[in-house]
């Protein structure tokens, strides 16, 4: 326990708090700072990700030169940096086809398309989703992993 103690400590927890605020605040100024360049600079929204993600990098490797070395101002610089490539790199990465992010999973999402026909029993206008099938199923498609009968509920696996 002695051990844990040396590494979750006051400091650590503030170099926590510091990064993650440079990393948010990275986030706010290359938004900030593309939003007032866009028309001059990028009229087609092509260099987005490049300028959002390079204003950071650059505050960040700046910013210690500027307003001092303390901790408070390196780790916050730290944040900007790591703020800024992200952007970059995932742009990079999907462009080379790369998915990142979690993309579409089931987790947490209820991916259900319809009632079916069957269900419906004649009352009104058909409940049956896009792709549901004469024995109540939806039809699979590989972006929406729905292989639940049409009919089922929420609650009704």
């Amino acid at each position: 326990m002695a051990k844990l103690t040396k590494i979750f400590n006051k400091n650590t927890a503030l170099d926590v708090l510091y990064v993650g605020g440079g990393a948010v605040a990275g986030t706010i100024v290359g938004s900030k700072v593309y939003d007032a360049v866009a028309d001059k600079v990028d009229a087609e929204g092509k260099l987005k990700p490049y300028i959002t993600g390079g204003v950071p990098i650059a505050v960040g490797l700046l910013l210690p030169s500027f307003a001092g070395k303390s901790n408070l101002i390196n780790k916050l610089s730290l944040g900007m940096i790591a703020s800024g490539g992200s952007l970059i790199v995932k742009e990079i990465l999907s462009k080379a086809g790369v998915q990142t992010g979690v993309g579409n999973v089931m987790m947490g999402n209820v991916m259900m398309q319809g009632v079916s026909a069957d269900a419906d029993m004649g009352n009104g206008p058909s409940l049956a989703g896009a792709g549901a099938t004469a024995g109540g199923y939806d039809q699979y498609t590989p972006t929406s992993y729905d292989t639940t009968p049409a009919f089922a509920g929420e609650m009704d696996y």
